[in-house]
């Protein structure tokens, strides 16, 4: 199994931070990818959160991943089925500091890389991603 661990502190209450990162169709201001909701969450109290499938298109690939779990502590999201990676399981934990004007993403992705590639270049290439995505994440909430 793989596993990457990543943090960051944002200047941004944690409910913020889930809504942004709940924004599906907007994620590729982060990430280098590009997400459609294909299916709407089943609870819709929280836009875009448990229930939600979402396509994600990325360097050729195309792939689904459905939110299990979102609120303002965590998001937990896996990639539906054994394609590009088996046995997925994301989890971002949001955690207020500084008195409710900050949040702590700490980030996780486990997962079992495809035989033909090995580990340790999808975790460099996965960790780069998300430490990109945490730092334009931060960028955005840092000019406001």
């Amino acid at each position: 199994m793989v596993n990457i661990r990543c943090h960051r502190d944002i200047a941004a209450t944690p409910h913020e931070v889930m809504e942004t990162l709940l924004d599906h169709p907007r994620l590729d201001r982060f990430f280098n990818a590009q997400f459609k909701v294909v299916h709407s969450a089943v609870h819709p109290a929280i836009q875009g959160g448990s229930g939600c499938i979402r396509e994600v298109r990325m360097l050729g690939l195309r792939f689904y991943e459905q939110i299990q779990h979102a609120d303002p502590g965590s998001i937990r999201y896996q990639i539906v089925g054994d394609f590009p990676v088996k046995k997925h399981q994301g989890e971002i934990r949001l955690r207020q500091i500084d008195n409710n004007t900050s949040t702590r993403i700490d980030y996780h992705v486990r997962f079992a890389p495809p035989w033909y590639l090995p580990g340790f270049i999808i975790r460099h290439l996965i960790t780069r991603d998300i430490n990109l995505a945490l730092t334009r994440l931060e960028a955005r909430y840092a000019v406001r």
